[in-house]
């Protein structure tokens, strides 16, 4: 792929595009010639929209979902930034259209910031923190209280996970199972096991004497869609990321962040828990 730039100094700006489109530059303060064009900046923040935005709007297309307008917000920090400076962007999506869900939007939007905009990873590699909210809208002419934050409905199921790190593997499994009468519910392998009385989580993984007693606490959410809106909504609320949104060996969905004093926090859709919890 070949893009051209074209500069006449004191004349013209221009730059041509693999598809043979052409639009006005702007070389900022440093030239007189007029000043009707995008700058550089810009147009890697237009990028960075117009990829996000086709990436998200393709996905929803494809689950069938109606949209009939996305309007995206490219957000700097600070706002008035140099490419230099730029330390972090937040997307702003305002999506208009039918009976919208807003687990199937959130999905949509995680994939498509994070996974298939190469503009949006090319620029995570370069150290530059981007996150996404976004609010939906219904048409004029449908009932007009649709509208919904990103965030508005988040609730968790409750702490119902709790992780231990074990420096004395077997007596401590044979505590919790054999003592304490928790059921083994899953054993992947000699070093980790997970206990439950039927509303519960225990966790043991073998540790290191260095290790900390505590491994993690864990909040249940009600589906995999849930995991992506938290991870979406903590980002944007700056809260420190300790591991990104990951599918597990026996189909839990969950990430990991850090609470004020390090304690490691888990956010996990784990399937018969997350049922047993919501049912009961």
């Amino acid at each position: 792929m070949t893009i051209t730039v074209n500069m006449k100094p004191e004349q013209s700006f221009t730059g041509n595009s693999h598809s043979e489109y052409t639009v006005s530059l702007r070389a900022q303060d440093l030239f007189d010639f007029p000043r009707d064009g995008i700058a550089s900046k810009d147009l890697i923040l237009m990028g960075l929209g117009s990829c996000c935005t086709v990436s998200a709007i393709h996905i929803l297309h494809k689950s069938k979902v109606d949209i009939t307008e996305c309007r995206t917000q490219v957000i700097t920090t600070p706002e008035e930034s140099d490419l230099i400076d730029l330390s972090a962007i937040q997307l702003h999506f305002d999506l208009t259209g039918h009976q919208l869900t807003e687990s199937i939007i959130s999905r949509a939007l995680h994939l498509g910031t994070e996974k298939y905009c190469h503009v949006s990873n090319i620029l995570r590699r370069a150290g530059i923190d981007i996150t996404h909210t976004f609010a939906l809208h219904s048409p004029s002419s449908d009932q007009p209280n649709t509208v919904e934050s990103s965030s508005s409905t988040l609730r968790t199921q409750g702490l119902h996970h709790v992780a231990l790190t074990s420096t004395n593997y077997e007596a401590t499994r044979k505590f919790y199972s054999e003592i304490m009468k928790m059921q083994v519910e899953w054993e992947p392998d000699t070093d980790n096991v997970y206990l439950t009385n039927g509303n519960d989580n225990l966790a043991i993984h073998r540790g290191n004497p260095n290790d900390s007693n505590l491994d993690h606490i864990g909040f249940i959410l009600n589906s995999e869609a849930e995991v992506d809106q938290w991870y979406s909504y903590l980002c944007n609320r700056g809260v420190q990321i300790a591991k990104e949104p990951k599918t597990h060996r026996d189909g839990a969905r969950s990430f990991y962040v850090y609470d004020p004093d390090g304690v490691s926090v888990q956010l996990i859709y784990h399937p018969p828990l997350s049922k047993q919890v919501s049912n009961g």
